[in-house]
């Protein structure tokens, strides 16, 4: 049965009535993180939530009345267990109905999570702290305080160790210039898409394996912000193109170009020197201005070649506009090789740090299917819109407005989308950063919430009609 646990039900586990009844948390020697709790204050009788984090969607192992009928419905109980639980809410997890039978724990997390040791009855804490191999591989490592953040993806043990291994790799070798390259990770999951895409990143031992990924979405869903996310995860710079007819080879690789020289050669020196003194000037003068006028051809790196020497990431936005003397170069950087041929400099084999992200979306003027033999060299994922839930959460966490006018636009932003799908109007209107733009210029008080969002995002509309569609939505989903 799959639950979602909300900030209420953790909030419930937290409240005067509900936090006493907590007893304690342990990791079990199976891998299994455990949860001692009392049903009541009254009775004195305790029960045991399991849960398993193997990554993706966690196991809770437990039964409640609040499950039962047509409609069953998160616990105190669940909340209290997320608290021990990497990731954030609102979270998905799934639910087995049985109550577990405890195993032995070698560790107390109470501490961390109840500033107080543990009181168990029916977890025992036992000294050896030895775990099965198979029960190791499902325990979460102790993330840096640096790298805390990443815990909200609970991303797979085996993944996650991967990742923790590369980013100090990165931490080592990365200069200043390149640290203020790395983005923001904002992106919010809608479902396991972004661990798939961190997976496919570090395929194979020590991620040598590794594929790009192609996030696959309508416009609006975030798949610009998801790509940055995983540059922020992997410690990496980044590096945007953007597909079209404009880009071509030359702009990526780079091409031979006339570059200072230093100094001239010795027989020319020598010469320039004879003939001034036959004519009685001072050489030095005339030997230094020769020396900075000197020229050769060098070559201009382009930014995909950058890159790839610099073991950076490449995102490529748009990828099915990208035209078929692009799609060639990067074959080779996509299959085992992680090889860029660059005409008349040689081939360069990218370092283990490089990594390309590609982004696609139908429906602009232009796009196409992309070829099936290119398509294949990457992981493809799926990008869906942020459910109206998880939108006004991040309009509020981006801009700090008001929750109730957050959640107006989440609920105008599913209407557009909504809209867009039926073929009314295009995607144009579908854009998450024109809701950062409208909560903005209310809070800086540029006009009421209504005001703002018709200017916002109808001004930039050619159609009439259309205009007025987009209006009409926005009268009825922003009641001022």
């Amino acid at each position: 049965m799959l639950l979602k646990i909300y900030p209420g039900n953790v909030n419930r586990a937290l409240d005067d009535e509900h936090k006493p009844l907590l007893k304690g948390y342990g990791l079990g020697r199976d891998g299994k993180i455990y949860l001692e709790y009392l049903t009541d204050s009254i009775s004195g009788k305790r029960q045991v939530v399991a849960a398993l984090m193997p990554g993706g969607t966690p196991t809770i192992y437990h039964d409640c009345k609040s499950f039962e009928g047509p409609s069953p419905k998160p616990c105190w109980h669940l909340g209290a267990m997320s608290l021990a639980m990497p990731g954030h809410v609102p979270m998905p997890v799934n639910v087995e109905r049985y109550q577990v039978t405890p195993v032995p724990i070698i560790k107390d997390l109470t501490e961390g999570i109840l500033d107080r040791p543990g009181d168990f009855e029916l977890l025992e804490l036992v000294e050896d702290d030895s775990m099965t191999g198979e029960a190791e591989e499902l325990v979460v490592p102790e993330l840096p305080k640096e790298d805390s953040w990443i815990a909200r993806y609970n991303l797979p043990v085996r993944v996650l160790k991967k990742v923790l291994a590369f980013r100090e790799k990165q931490k080592e070798t990365l200069t200043d210039e390149q640290k203020a390259r790395i983005p923001e990770a904002k992106y919010i999951p809608s479902g396991n898409e972004f661990i798939s895409a961190v997976s496919a990143m570090v395929y194979g031992p020590e991620g040598k394996r590794w594929e790009a990924p192609l996030l696959i979405g309508p416009k609006g869903s975030g798949k610009s912000t998801m790509a940055e996310s995983l540059a922020a995860v992997f410690m990496l710079p980044v590096n945007k193109i953007f597909g079209g007819i404009d880009l071509n080879a030359e702009a990526l690789l780079g091409a031979r170009t006339l570059v200072p020289s230093e100094g001239i050669d010795l027989v020319t020196e020598a010469k320039l020197r004879s003939a001034c003194k036959a004519a009685g000037m001072d050489s030095e003068p005339l030997v230094q201005k020769v020396r900075g006028a000197q020229m050769k051809i060098g070559f201009e790196p382009g930014i995909l070649l950058q890159a790839v020497e610099k073991g950076e990431m490449i995102v490529v936005d748009e990828i099915n506009m990208v035209i078929p003397e692009v799609t060639s170069l990067l074959h080779g950087l996509l299959d085992w090789q992680k090889t860029l041929s660059v005409p008349g400099y040689g081939t360069v084999t990218a370092p283990s740090s490089f990594r390309l992200v590609g982004c696609m979306n139908f429906g602009y003027s232009g796009t196409k299917n992309i070829n099936e033999a290119f398509q294949d060299r990457f992981r493809s994922i799926q990008v869906p819109h942020l459910s109206s839930i998880q939108l006004a959460n991040l309009v509020s966490q981006e801009t700090g407005c008001k929750d109730a006018n957050s959640r107006k636009l989440a609920d105008l932003f599913e209407k557009l989308a909504q809209g867009v799908a039926n073929g009314d109007f295009s995607e144009r209107v579908l854009s998450i950063r024109a809701l950062f733009r409208v909560a903005r210029e209310e809070m800086d008080g540029c006009g009421m919430l209504k005001t703002v969002a018709t200017s916002v995002l109808t001004e930039g509309l050619n159609d009439k009609f259309e205009v007025a569609q987009v209006s009409d939505i926005i009268e009825a989903c922003i009641r001022d």
